[in-house]
């Protein structure tokens, strides 16, 4: 049933605020919101109006652009929830993923001279290798011109020159380069593709292709802006030259209503490309209608007004955010440690974890402990500490294998095959479980109604859930490291799992992975994390958790906790070990301090140690600490 505009109502909130409510009625918007505003929420609730109201109609649908493959299944499954009768409408990817598809799909399109065959390799240049290649195309230049090389950066020559080019149709016929850059961009393009027997391309250069098959191709074009004729762009602040001059060539002035959200001060990926000020230059190309969010809806108010004190420094007419969160009595909301060892840094952390949790019912989840780098430096004592008081610790910058562990937790494919087994590990009792397998499955299962895939999906899971049981009864698990069995269970169990779920067809590949590799290396971490996993338990009903180790206190990185939040957040190690860079990057740095200064919803303890160097260099922000009444508090 479709509803009016005027009588929508927000799914599972109770209201908008008014800034929130216009630009969700409005057009093209480009909407401005500080940590904890509620930003995929708000693009949850867009795409819920504009489907429900008949605004995009069907068969049109909503493509929501994210840059982590994470965020992009969050924003997916939001929609899933609340709208199941139009989430086969929204398709949620990453910039990476959509443009390779369209890439994958349409290279035939492509001009003559840039024709590719299906054959294409993926591959990731290092700094060493661009630097390598600068080396050889200075070779017969005069001495002003390969200098000009010379200075251009082998850390950012890929994804902001090389991104920000726009490939000609006819590079035969394209004029002589009038710049170091214009050079090296012609060279690279004609040693890694146009003369190369199998082009090996990166994710900036399969961008830059999926530039050319749209630009070059007038009915494509229009089909695209047929089919989405609204698109989210999530995190915008890390829209990259690449990516922002595609999203460009597809939407701009095409009458395609776009609408972007992110927040400026929050831009750490400048590394990777990220532009300057993506919103400035959006809200001019696209004719964009400005919009700034103002709520907080994750920490209290003396932690906002806080935040607001680095938000300042970064963006001195940054709005005050309101909070919507009330401070439990009595509570001290920001404190700061100082200790002389690290041995005495962990024991003081995990004794008030455990006391806090003691005392309030809280779980492990509730607390993080967030680091500006090389958090594996700080993982041994803290082990140490919070196994003394019975609590483990969860690494989640960890390696394993090729990938992270938080990326590994929080994969699609990791998700299903855990899911499988918990279901074969208990014979009932996990509704959700069962829904969200089944629904994994249809996912990808071939063009069929859907009450018959999904009768045929059911009844295929059931039966494989039977034979599993059967295995399992016949395969003892020991607990014992020192029993070395575990590798073997592993690598079966996984092997059947991943027979069942048929994860080698093209539809669970272009499911589960931006690259052809994607899913060997995840099949491969899933192997060795199912492997460490099976060496703790004895029983089988314990795996799927023990697996995820959701009951562990998180230790991770200020970058990987972007896009989280908890209640307590210990920002470790505020001295020279973690911040030796700060005064050659002030700017970034900052940004940095403010992501991880933005995780805590209720209290935030800032931790200092003398072994690892003196505190900080961080200037104005220890005066920002000390202006606002932080409490430093010295152990001895």
């Amino acid at each position: 049933m479709i509803a009016s505009p005027k009588d929508w109502h927000p799914h599972d909130i109770e209201d908008l605020e008014p800034a929130a409510w216009d630009a969700l009625r409005a057009g093209t918007a480009s909407v401005t919101a500080g940590p904890g505003a509620g930003k995929s929420e708000f693009l949850a609730q867009r795409a819920g109006y504009l489907l429900e109201t008949g605004i995009c109609r069907p068969p049109q649908q909503i493509l929501a652009i994210s840059f982590k493959r994470s965020a992009a299944t969050n924003l997916r499954d939001r929609v899933q929830r609340r709208l199941p009768e139009h989430a086969h409408r929204f398709a949620s990817m990453t910039f990476d993923a959509f443009t390779k598809s369209i890439v994958d799909r349409f290279r035939g399109l492509l001009p003559t001279e840039w024709a590719l065959g299906a054959d294409y390799k993926i591959g990731f240049s290092t700094k060493k290798e661009v630097g390598g290649f600068f080396a050889d195309i200075v070779g017969g230049l005069d001495p002003t011109a390969a200098q000009a090389v010379n200075a251009l950066s082998a850390d950012s020559f890929l994804s902001n020159v090389l991104g920000a080019a726009e490939l000609p149709a006819v590079p035969s016929e394209q004029s002589a380069p009038t710049s170091a850059g214009e050079y090296a961009v012609q060279e690279w393009w004609k040693r890694n593709y146009l003369h190369a027997d199998t082009p090996v391309l990166d994710f900036v250069m399969l961008n830059r292709l999926a530039d050319l098959i749209i630009r070059t191709s007038p009915q494509l074009q229009r089909a695209l802006r047929a089919t989405y004729p609204f698109v989210f762009v999530d995190e915008f602040q890390d829209t990259t030259y690449a990516q922002y001059s595609f999203l460009k060539t597809v939407f701009a002035n095409t009458g395609t209503t776009v609408t972007v959200v992110g927040d400026r001060k929050q831009r750490i990926m400048g590394w990777a490309g990220a532009l300057g000020d993506a919103f400035a230059q959006f809200e001019v190309d696209f004719g964009a209608e400005p919009f700034a969010l103002t709520s907080n809806f994750r920490s209290t108010q003396q932690l906002v007004d806080l935040q607001h004190r680095f938000a300042i420094r970064l963006d001195p007419e940054s709005p005050p955010q309101h909070s919507r969160v009330a401070l439990p009595v009595g509570e001290t909301p920001v404190e700061a440690w100082s200790f002389a060892t690290a041995e005495r840094e962990a024991d003081a952390i995990a004794a008030w974890i455990a006391v806090d949790m003691e005392e309030t019912g809280r779980h492990p989840a509730d607390y993080a402990l967030i680091a500006r780098q090389e958090v594996s430096k700080l993982e041994p004592e803290l082990t140490r500490a919070l196994s003394a008081v019975g609590l483990r610790l969860r690494n989640d910058d960890a390696q394993i294998g090729k990938i992270r562990l938080q990326d590994l937790l929080t994969d699609d494919l990791v998700s299903l095959l855990l899911g499988i087994l918990a279901l074969a590990a208990s014979r009932g009792g996990q509704p959700q479980v069962w829904r969200d397998v089944t629904s994994m499955l249809l996912r990808v299962s071939p063009g069929q109604s859907s009450r018959e895939v999904g009768t045929q999906v059911e009844d295929d899971l059931t039966d494989y859930l039977r034979n599993l049981r059967r295995w399992m009864a016949r395969t003892t698990l020991h607990g014992d490291p020192s029993i070395d069995v575990s590798e073997d269970i592993a690598t079966s169990l996984a092997d059947q799992l991943t027979d069942f779920a048929r994860v080698e067809t093209a539809g669970h590949k272009r499911l589960f992975g931006d690259r052809p590799e994607d899913l060997t290396v995840t099949l491969e971490a899933f192997r060795i994390r199912l492997a460490q996993t099976l060496a703790r338990v004895d029983s089988w009903s314990a795996v799927a958790g023990t697996f995820l180790d959701k009951d562990a206190v998180p230790l991770l990185t200020i970058h990987r906790s972007k896009g989280l939040e908890y209640h307590t957040v210990f920002f470790v190690g505020l001295d020279s070990d973690q911040w030796w860079a700060h005064a050659r990057d002030i700017v970034g740095s900052t940004m940095t301090f403010f992501v991880g200064v933005s995780r805590a919803a209720e209290r935030l303890i800032f931790t200092q140690c003398d072994e690892r160097g003196r505190p900080a260099q961080l200037g104005e922000l220890y005066e920002d600490l000390q202006d606002a009444g932080v409490s430093l508090i010295r152990f001895e």
